[in-house]
């Protein structure tokens, strides 16, 4: 029975690889009684074609934000270290905005824009750097919902400035080394076995990025930011995906507490004065089921998500219990194809239809 599932969900890849969605697509399904892994297409198709295999590093994108980012802020705050409603300026004294708080970034209603205007552009960490902290608000804070770069930039600051050690380094000790994500970092050193993605002529790059982060504000901050820059493949995300099924522990370490696992659970903003704000529901970083959702139609309220530009994707369904990485590289060698937004609904209500809660392991 269990065969017969897999094989459906591979022919549902197979078929989207025949569709040109990606060129490579690797993924990791977890349930409470199964660990599914899954290898397909090429890892690169330009200049040359290289075949993928399971240990394939992607480059994360914005799922960044959520495995590294998110995860660090709360894990300070688990140790006493900040509270979400604290001043970003108490921690960034040159931050302009007395009012906006950790809470405003990690929900994206800060009011902050979405992005810096012609990154493409930019020269220098110094620049990017001045251009987020002139940035002037788009719209009154907690007004709206606007995802915004530039807010997790500012968290990932914030973590280096309580800490005391880069990004990078405080998401290895206290995240990576833990969970046994051993190929999972910033900046990777074995640049041919990650997948390729666009090829750049611009300021920030000439060539076909590889090892490199895709993101331009993130390569142009030196690969290491709060909003991008991480690269994982499929087996390092599974050990994540079951620490959040598991409460918080994972072989019998507690990584977070079960009180932080249900507060990233928990719906943040989604309307104001009964006016929707977004088509997302927002919680502390993930996006928690809303209307509409990568996860699917059939994802229970239940259900943590976030997806990154390059072509990867996470959902985590507490309720159905099951938790599923999908990591591709469509972006390569360019950005135009963008047939994974449909796929991606319509995979993951394959997935919970058949490997959801009672359905785990029959």
């Amino acid at each position: 029975m269990i065969k017969d599932k897999v094989d459906g969900l591979n022919n549902l890849i197979k078929k989207a690889l025949e569709e040109e969605t990606f060129p490579g697509v690797n993924y990791c399904l977890i349930t409470d009684k199964d660990e599914i892994y899954g290898c397909f297409g090429k890892k690169a198709n330009y200049p040359e074609v290289e075949e993928n295999d399971i240990e394939t590093l992607y480059d994360m994108a914005s799922c960044s934000k959520v495995i590294s980012t998110t995860t660090s802020i709360m894990m300070l705050l688990e140790q006493g270290k900040l509270r979400l409603y604290d001043s970003v300026k108490k921690y960034i004294p040159r931050f302009r905005y007395e009012k906006i708080t950790i809470w405003d970034l990690l929900t994206h209603s800060s009011g902050l824009p979405a992005d810096i205007i012609r990154a493409s552009r930019l020269q220098s960490r110094e620049e990017a750097l001045d251009k987020i902290f002139d940035a002037l608000l788009i719209y009154e804070t907690n007004t709206k919902i606007v995802y915004s770069d530039l807010g997790f930039i500012l968290l990932g600051l914030i973590v280096e400035k309580i800490s005391g050690m880069g990004l990078d380094e405080f998401a290895e000790k206290n995240i990576f080394i833990p969970l046994e994500m051993t190929s999972t970092g910033y900046n990777p050193q074995d640049v041919q076995r990650c997948a390729p993605t666009e090829e750049r002529k611009d300021a920030v790059y000439n060539g076909i990025l590889r090892g490199k982060v895709h993101d331009e504000k993130a390569y142009i901050l030196g690969g290491v930011a709060g909003h991008a820059g991480l690269f994982s493949c499929v087996k390092d995300i599974s050990h994540f995906i079951k620490m959040i099924l598991n409460d918080g522990v994972y072989k019998g370490k507690q990584i977070l507490s079960k009180a932080t696992i249900d507060l990233l659970f928990t719906p943040q903003v989604a309307m104001k004065n009964g006016v929707s704000l977004d088509d997302d529901t927002r919680g502390l970083g993930w996006i928690v089921r809303g209307t509409v959702c990568s996860a699917g139609d059939l994802a229970s309220p239940q259900t943590i998500l976030h997806t990154g530009f390059t072509g990867t994707n996470i959902f985590i369904d507490r309720i159905n219990r099951v938790g599923f990485s999908m990591l591709s590289n469509r972006v390569h060698p360019t950005r135009e194809n963008v047939k994974i937004i449909p796929f991606r609904g319509m995979l993951g209500n394959y997935i919970i239809a058949n490997f959801g809660g009672r359905n785990n392991g029959n």
